[in-house]
């Protein structure tokens, strides 16, 4: 894939791609494989979050960030967006714009409350939200096989990701309650298919 151009060939800026999903729905899984698969791709990047969570933890590799730091950076602009979620705090690095600015793919893991956020600073033709879905039977599998939750907990997650909706522009769709190769094919496929006409300039 190579970059966007408009109509005149001129090229044209780039794409910030905005994962969301509800707990368990295999978001990480996807974003690992995707990035290992597109690392020789060098328009496409996916650059790691910060989060108040120590170095070394279970999970994504991120940088990590001391929670009485991370209002002071947010503060001083060092956040494109950032959000709370299940007592961390989670930060897009502000060089991002930059990158999608100079043409770059970005790919990022968001919450869905930062998406009119990501429209309103990047604008809303430069946005693509990818939304990852699987049937609530293999979310309580997932999360079950995690072992992070109890049983409560895990039911809690799952009443929230039956409410789990997302709509507006450039929103694409991934299923991914099949096997892990189906949902990976059809994640890339989302990164990369092109833009509407009707929002290219």
């Amino acid at each position: 894939m190579t970059g966007r151009h408009a109509k005149d060939g001129a090229p044209q800026s780039g794409l910030l791609v905005l994962v969301v999903g509800p707990s368990g729905v295999g978001k990480d899984t996807l974003l690992d494989a995707a990035r290992d698969r597109l690392s020789n791709t060098p328009h496409i990047c996916f650059p790691r979050r910060c989060i108040t969570r120590p170095a070394g933890a279970i999970g994504e590799a991120h940088i990590p960030v001391r929670p009485e730091d991370f209002g002071q950076m947010a503060r001083q602009g060092a956040f494109l967006l950032s959000w709370k979620a299940h007592n961390l705090c989670y930060g897009i690095p502000r060089h991002v714009q930059d990158d999608v600015a100079s043409g770059k793919t970005v790919i990022v893991n968001v919450s869905r409350s930062v998406i009119d956020d990501a429209h309103s600073l990047v604008g809303r033709d430069n946005v693509r939200v990818v939304s990852i879905r699987a049937n609530i039977d293999v979310l309580r599998q997932r999360l079950h096989a995690r072992g992070r939750e109890d049983a409560l907990d895990i039911e809690r997650r799952l009443a929230r990701a039956s409410a789990y909706h997302v709509d507006g522009d450039n929103i694409v769709h991934v299923d991914n309650d099949g096997d892990l190769e189906t949902g990976i094919t059809r994640f890339i496929e989302a990164v990369e298919m092109p833009m509407p006409i009707a929002n290219r300039a």
